[in-house]
This record gives C-alpha cells, structure tokens and sequence, in this order.
C-alpha cells in the first residue's frame, strides 16, 4: 500500500489536496510519479467541468507525466493479449518485461484503432477521466494500459521536463501528420494528397504558449522553409525568442478581443495586411491555431495563402461559436482545417523516439519553477508565471 498525495477533483472548482492510500494489484504496475505537465484541458475541467471527467468523481486528474516504476504485479507478464493499438496482437516478452527502476510515460487515451487509425468513439480507457492521473506522488498503471502498449519506457538520455512534454508534443505533430497538402490528381482526376506540412512553405503559429512553440519547432523539423510566430506582447516575442532563437520569426500582435466585433474584423484585416507584406503577399501555406481561442480560429481562416491549397491545424477544442467566421476558402477547396484531440500511440512513440535519437529537443520548454503540494490547487490549475507550461513535481 502506498501512501500518496494528490489533487482529487471532485467538481468544477472544487480540487482538494488528499492522501490517499493506493495498492498494486497483481496485474498493475506502480509508478512514483516525477514530473506532471498541465494540460489545458485539465484548467478547463477545474473552471467548468467536463461530462466524461464529472460522471467518475472523485478522481485525480493529469496525465503529461513520467516517472519510474517501483513495483510490478506478479500476473503483468499474463498479459500478453493485446487491447485497442494492439488488439488481435500478442504482446511480446520483451515488452511485457517491466522492471522497477525503469523510468516510464504512459499513453493517457487507450484508444480503440481501425486500419491503423485512432478511433474517437468509445476507448478502452483514459487517464485522468476514468481512472486516477498523475497529480500524485503515486500512480497505478491497470492492465488497461499495458495491454494497449500504452507504457512506454523512457531513455536515461531523455530529461524529465521533455518525457513529461511527449505527450503534448505527439498531439501535436498528430495533427501535423494528418493536414492533407494535395500533390495532384491520377489520371481520372482523383485528388491526391501528402501528409504533413508543405515542404519548403510558409507556417504561422497563431500563440506563444509551450505548445504553440512545440508546434514551431516540430514544423521546422517537418520541413516548413520559414514559420511566423503571432504572440501578443513584447515579453511574449522575447521568451520565444529564447526558446527557439532563429528557428522563428516572432511578430507582435496586439490584443483585441475586448473589442466589439466590428472592431475585432477590422482588426485581424489589418493583421492579414502586415502577414501578406511579411510574405510577400503569399500569406501561409499551414497555419496553426495552437489555442482554443474563437478569435485565433477566425483568424486562422483569413491568413491561409489565396494562391494554392493551405491547411489551417487547430489544437484542442474552441468550445465556443466563432463569430464572423469566412468558410469560402475551405468551401472551394483552396484551404482545409483540421483539429487535434490526442494523439494516437504510434505518434506517442515517435516523439518518444526522436527525443532519444536527439532528432527533436524538448528542454526549455516548460517553466522551471515548479510547483508542489504546498501550492493551492487554484494557483497551480489557473496559474501561469512566465507564459511557459506549468508542471506538478509530486516531491517538492
């Protein structure tokens, strides 16, 4: 039995610090967590619920984590049927042969596939929805999760900060892999396309948050020529320019959602205006809405390049009508817009990969205060102290 504290959320603003008492069964593995990035989701459940979370109350949110197994279940090597990523598949030896001290992040959706492809519909399991995340010193890792391969061991080589930021960044390049720039037509005229970022083209990243520049850095490592940072104030422009340097170009963008909208349209014209200068009139071939703002994604459609086949990738949900929004440009098939909502395992272990390869850093990217249980629960689910992602150290 493992006595564990944790941030249990048990409805819209109300998040307690708990101790609680939590035992590995013979089918599970024991994790003491690390580190435990915030999602933004999970500031949207503290603030106004969610009906898939708010149905399984009390339970402990978080699931951008890493940490090391300290106790294996005696049956975990039974568990050689596969589930949803693997089903009809047996799980290898190898795999199976968890070891305390191996450090560890866990696929949070253990989704159900068709063709390769992730499923919404249904999953097998969440973390953090269903069963209790990683906003605690200890986690239990049930069958669900390893029988969906969803336990995936982290190189030595890979810091804590970047295993905790492979998830965000797997939902990430999700939705890079899914954006369809067309690359002609077979000889009936049927479209065809190539997934991915257009190599070679111009990229805008509508925010300055951890994710947005996770975005940034993922599209040049895509093949994006040049990417255009939109961030709203002078501070913002200087902390992602130390964060990606000349990986970047960073223009400042002035708030204006208080604005009625009349004046919001009149606004983002005048955006679009300064874009096609910076591009010599092109504006961009991917444009990325890293936020869920109604705002971004009006202005996400309005800055797609007029002149060939954009894609516009937005992260997460809007939750909210956009008002004034202009569909001709993905009506007449010159633009698409695509959305992001997890990431399927396969990216997971790909970002998991390149981080051990060296191919893809993600060191710097979350704030390096971090927080603990001595913090309130508001601070650390509201709070954002330098504009970087907030992170949960369990044992501070």
């Amino acid at each position: 039995m493992y006595r564990s504290e944790a941030f249990v959320y048990h409805a819209p603003g109300d998040i307690r610090r708990e101790t609680l008492s939590i035992e590995c069964g013979p089918e599970d593995l024991m994790v003491r967590v690390n580190l435990c990035g915030r999602c933004g989701t999970d500031r949207t459940i503290f603030l106004k619920g969610h009906p898939k979370v708010d149905r399984n109350v009390p339970v402990v949110l978080g699931h951008e984590m890493v940490g090391r197994i300290v106790e294996v279940g005696d049956e975990v090597k039974t568990l050689v049927s596969g589930l949803g990523y693997r089903e009809g598949e047996k799980l290898s030896e190898e795999y199976l042969d968890f070891q305390p001290g191996e450090r560890v992040t866990v696929q949070g959706r253990g989704a159900r596939y068709a063709n390769g492809l992730m499923l919404m519909d249904e999953p097998v399991t969440i973390l953090s929805f269903y069963v209790n995340g990683a906003y605690s010193q200890y986690m239990r890792v049930d069958s669900n999760f390893i029988r969906t391969a969803g336990v995936l061991r982290v190189p030595e080589c890979i810091s804590d900060e970047a295993a905790a930021l492979a998830e965000p960044a797997a939902c990430a390049l999700e939705s890079i892999f899914c954006t369809p720039h067309p690359s002609g037509v077979d000889a009936d005229g049927r479209h065809q396309y190539r997934a991915g970022v257009l190599p070679g083209g111009r990229c805008c990243v509508i925010g300055s948050g951890t994710v947005s520049m996770i975005y940034a850095r993922l599209a040049r490592l895509e093949g994006a020529g040049r990417v255009v940072m939109l961030v709203r104030s002078e501070r913002k422009a200087s902390l992602v320019q130390d964060v990606l340097g000349d990986e970047v170009s960073v223009e400042i963008v002035r708030p204006y959602s208080d604005l009625p909208l009349p004046g919001k349209m009149e606004a983002e014209e005048a955006i679009v205006e300064r874009m096609r200068e910076v591009t010599g009139g092109h504006l961009f071939d991917d444009v990325i809405a890293a936020c869920a703002d109604p705002d971004a994604q009006r202005l996400m459609l309005k800055l797609y390049s007029p002149e060939g086949y954009a894609v516009g990738a937005c992260f997460g949900g809007t939750h909210a009508l956009v008002e004034g929004a202009e569909m001709d440009t993905n009506h007449y098939r010159v633009a698409k817009t695509i959305g992001s909502s997890g990431c399927s395992t396969r990216t997971l272990e790909t970002v998991v990969r390149w981080l051990g390869e060296g191919r893809l850093s993600l060191d710097g990217f979350i704030d390096p205060r971090y927080y603990g249980f001595d913090d309130k629960p508001e601070e650390f689910f509201c709070g954002a102290r330098q504009g970087l992602k907030p992170a949960l150290d369990p044992w501070k």
